[in-house]
C-alpha cells in the first residue's frame, strides 16, 4: 500500500477566520471533483462481515442492520467472527452495539502515519526553533554529499532525499511563531531554503516553495494571539517583514519565475508548485504594499504572466495569474506603464475580446474575466495606456460589448467611464462620438433591456452602472472642444424626444440629492445622541464628508457639471440667429437652459441649488496651485506655436521641434495640473449660468 500517495501534501496550520479569500488550488479542484476512493482500492482487500455461522462453504457478504444485531442477542450473543479484523475487540461497549474504536488494523496504522506528519500543534521557543533549523540544515548538507559522491546512483542519494522531504516539511511548524522569523535569518537559513529552489529534484524545489508560501502567508500572525494581541501581534508582523525582506535581497524573484519557467504543468505536482509560487508572489504584495513595484522591476513575472494568460484552456492557475496581475497594477503607476511597454493593453484587449459574444462558463471563469477588466481600468489610469488602448480599438470592443448585451456588457462601460476620463482621454471620447458610440451610450442611459439584464445576471447592479455612464457623459461634455462637432452631437441627444434624456438626467439628479439628504439626517441624529459639540463635530467632518460623497453627492456633482455645460451652450438648434423671447441681458438664453429651469422648478428647485452645488464642490478641491503653475509653464514653453492641448495629448501626429527636446512632467506636476484644470473647468461654467 503505496502511504505516501495518499498522504502527500501535510495539513495546513490553523489560520484566523474571516482573513483573505483562497483560491481553489489545482489540487483541491481535482478532490473536489473526484470520486471517493473506497476501502477496497485503498487497501487491496475487501471490508466483509461474515454471517456469524462459522461454516466457511456458507459465509456470504451481508449488510449489518439493526436486526442482525437482535438475532445476534437472541442466539445468546454475537459470535466471535464479528469481530475478526478489527483492533481492541475487547474494548466493547455495553449494549455490545459499539466494540473497540471501530477501525480495521489497516486503518490503525493509516491514522498512525498521519500523527506522525502531523503532531499536535505545540508552541516554540528559541531553542526549539535553532534545533529544528539544524536538523533542517543537516540534511541539506547529507543530501549534497551523497549527490556529490554518488552522482550517477540515484538509489544511494534517495534516502537523503526522502529525509530532506520531511525536514521541509517539519520547518512548516515554524509558521506558529511567526516572532521567531529572524532566527532564520540570523543563522542564514533563508539561503539554504533557496538554495533548494535550484536543486536538481524538482519536487524538492516545488516543497521549498510551498514552505516558503506557508511561512509568508499574513494568516500566520493570527497564531498566538490568544495570550497578548498586542505585543504578539507586533512581533510576529515585524518577524515577517524581516523575513520577505532577506528572501528579496536573496534573489527568491528571479528564484521563482525560474521555477515557474522549468515546472510543468502537465504533471499534477508541477501545476500545484506553480500556485505554491504565484500565492508568494500575493503574500508579498499583502504584507508590503511597496512590493508590488519591486516584483514587477526586478523580475520577469510580468512577461510570464501574460504569456500564461494567452493559454486559451481555462484553470485555477489562469484564474491565479489574473487576480495577481490586478494586485500588481492596481498599486503602482510604474507597473501600469511597463504593461503598456510590453504591449499588455493589446493583450489584455485580445483576452476579453473572447467574452464580447459569449459568458463565462463557471463562477471561476466569471472572476478571471473580472480580473481582467479590473486589470484593464487600473492600467488606463495612465494617459500612455490610454492611447494604446485608443490604437488597439479598445474603445470598439466596448462599444461591441455593450451592444451584444452579455456579461461582458456590465464591465465595458466601466472601461469606457476609466478610459475617456480626464484630458488625456480627449481623443478616445472624439473616436467614442466617431463610431456611433453616443447610441448605445444613451440606449442604456434610457434602461433599455434592462430588466432582461438583471434578470440574466444577479451580479448586475443598476446603481453602479449609472454611475459610470455619468462618468461618461461628464467626460464628454468636459473634453470635447466646443462648437465642435462631435460636442453638438452630444448636445442634440438630449434636446431629442423632446428632452426625454434631459428629464432622466434631472430624475437620476433628484434621486442622489435624496440619499446626500438621508445621510445628512443621519449625521444630525448621530450628533445629538452622542452629544457632540461643534469642535467635536468639526473633528468627524472630514470623515462625514467621505461618507457624504459615497452617498451620492459625487455623482450629483458630476450631474450638476452636466447640466450646466448643457445651459452654457447658447444656440438655437433650430435656429441660431433668431432671437428669443426669454432674452436675459446681454445674451440669449438658450432652448435649454430654459427647458432645464423649468424641470426644476417642476421639483422646487432652481439653477441657483445647482450653483450652490458647484461651488461647494469647488472650495473643496484641493490644488497645489504653485506646483500645477509649473507644470503649465513646462508645457507651454515646449508647446511654441502649437495649441497646448496638443502637447498635453502628445497624439501620434503631433512631432517634437527638433531643436526642442520634450518635456517630461512627473507624477505630482501632472496630479497638480490636472486638478488646477478641474478647478478652472468648473468657474468657467459657474460664469456661463
Amino acid at each position: 500500500m503505496d502511504i505516501d500517495s495518499i498522504f502527500k501534501t501535510p495539513t495546513a496550520p490553523a489560520t484566523k477566520g474571516g482573513a483573505k479569500r483562497k483560491l481553489v488550488s489545482p489540487e483541491e479542484m481535482y478532490r473536489k471533483n473526484a470520486r471517493h476512493v473506497s476501502y477496497e482500492e485503498l487497501t487491496g482487500r475487501s471490508f466483509d462481515v461474515p454471517n456469524g455461522e462459522g461454516s466457511s462453504s456458507e459465509k456470504k457478504k451481508r449488510t449489518v442492520s439493526v436486526e442482525d444485531d437482535e438475532d445476534d442477542s437472541m442466539a445468546g450473543g454475537p459470535s466471535r467472527g464479528r469481530y475478526e479484523g478489527v483492533a481492541n475487540p475487547e474494548e466493547e461497549e455495553e449494549d455490545d452495539r459499539f466494540f473497540g474504536d471501530g477501525l480495521t488494523s489497516d486503518q490503525k496504522d493509516i491514522l498512525d502515519y498521519v500523527d506522525e506528519i502531523d503532531p499536535e500543534e505545540e508552541r516554540f521557543d528559541i531553542s526549539a526553533v535553532r534545533k529544528m533549523i539544524l536538523k533542517f540544515e543537516k540534511a541539506i548538507n547529507k543530501n549534497q554529499e551523497m549527490r556529490v559522491k554518488y552522482p550517477d546512483d540515484p538509489a544511494k542519494f534517495v534516502e537523503s532525499e526522502t529525509d530532506l522531504d520531511e525536514e521541509i516539511k517539519h520547518l512548516m511548524a515554524m509558521t506558529q511563531a511567526p516572532q521567531h522569523y529572524p532566527v532564520l535569518v540570523e543563522l542564514n537559513t533563508v539561503t539554504s531554503i533557496l538554495s533548494l529552489l535550484t536543486h536538481e529534484n524538482p519536487d524538492i524545489a516545488i516543497d521549498a516553495i510551498e514552505l516558503l508560501k506557508e511561512l509568508t502567508d499574513e494568516e500566520v500572525l493570527s497564531v498566538g494571539l490568544d495570550e497578548d494581541e498586542e505585543v504578539a501581534g507586533s512581533e510576529g508582523e515585524a518577524g515577517m517583514k524581516v523575513f520577505v525582506e532577506a528572501l528579496v535581497d536573496q534573489g527568491l524573484l528571479d528564484l521563482l519565475v525560474q521555477n515557474l519557467e522549468r515546472l510543468d504543468e502537465e504533471e499534477a505536482n508541477d501545476r500545484q508548485g506553480v500556485f505554491n509560487a504565484l500565492a508568494i508572489f500575493e503574500n508579498m504584495t499583502s504584507i508590503n504594499v511597496a512590493l508590488a513595484e519591486t516584483i514587477v522591476a526586478k523580475s520577469k513575472l510580468l512577461p510570464w504572466m501574460m504569456k500564461r494568460l494567452k493559454v486559451k484552456a481555462f484553470d485555477s492557475n489562469k484564474q491565479y495569474c489574473s487576480e495577481l496581475l490586478a494586485i500588481l497594477l492596481q498599486s503602482s503607476s510604474d507597473n501600469r506603464k511597463a504593461l503598456g511597454k510590453m504591449g499588455g493593453i493589446d493583450d489584455l484587449l485580445q483576452f476579453l475580446a473572447v467574452y464580447k459574444r459569449k459568458d463565462p462558463k463557471d463562477p471561476d471563469e466569471i472572476e478571471m474575466m473580472e480580473n481582467m477588466f479590473d486589470g484593464l481600468c487600473s492600467a488606463l489610469a495612465e494617459k500612455e495606456n490610454k492611447q494604446l488602448f485608443l490604437e488597439g480599438e479598445g474603445i470598439e470592443l466596448m462599444v461591441i460589448m455593450i451592444k451584444e448585451k452579455k456579461m461582458a456588457r456590465i464591465r465595458a462601460v466601466k472601461v469606457l467611464d476609466y478610459a475617456l476620463s480626464t484630458k488625456s482621454g480627449t481623443a478616445n471620447c472624439l473616436r467614442f462620438v466617431e463610431i456611433m458610440g453616443l447610441k448605445t451610450l444613451f440606449s442604456i442611459f434610457s434602461k433599455k433591456g434592462l430588466d432582461k439584464l438583471k434578470k440574466a445576471y444577479k451580479s448586475f447592479s443598476e446603481v453602479e452602472e449609472e454611475e459610470h455612464i455619468i462618468g461618461i457623459l461628464a467626460s464628454l461634455v468636459r473634453n470635447l472642444p466646443l462648437e465642435s462637432g462631435h460636442r453638438l452631437r452630444v448636445v442634440r441627444k438630449f434636446v431629442e424626444d423632446d428632452y426625454a434624456k434631459l428629464e432622466r438626467l434631472l430624475d437620476l439628479r433628484e434621486g442622489y440629492e435624496a440619499r446626500v439628504k438621508a445621510f445628512n439626517e443621519r449625521v444630525e441624529n448621530e450628533n445629538k445622541e452622542l452629544g457632540l459639540d461643534e469642535s467635536e463635530i468639526a473633528e468627524e467632518e472630514p470623515v462625514r464628508a467621505l461618507g457624504r460623497l459615497d452617498a451620492g453627492l459625487y455623482v450629483m456633482q458630476l450631474i450638476d457639471l452636466i447640466l450646466a455645460h448643457l445651459c452654457a451652450e447658447n444656440l438655437d438648434l433650430e435656429e441660431k440667429d433668431e432671437k428669443k423671447e426669454g432674452e436675459r441681458g446681454e445674451r440669449d438664453e438658450s432652448e435649454i437652459k430654459e427647458r432645464v429651469r423649468t424641470l426644476l422648478n417642476r421639483r422646487g428647485q432652481s439653477l441657483d441649488d445647482i450653483k450652490d452645488n458647484l461651488k461647494a464642490y469647488v472650495d473643496g478641491l484641493e490644488v497645489d496651485t504653485a506646483l500645477a503653475e509649473e507644470a503649465r509653464t513646462k508645457l507651454l514653453s515646449q508647446a511654441g506655436s502649437r495649441p497646448l492641448n496638443d502637447v498635453m495629448l502628445k497624439g501620434k501626429d503631433t512631432e517634437m521641434s527638433p531643436d526642442k527636446p520634450e518635456t517630461e512632467l512627473t507624477q505630482e506636476e501632472e496630479t497638480a495640473l490636472e486638478a488646477l484644470e478641474a478647478k478652472e473647468f468648473v468657474q468657467y461654467v459657474l460664469e456661463l449660468l
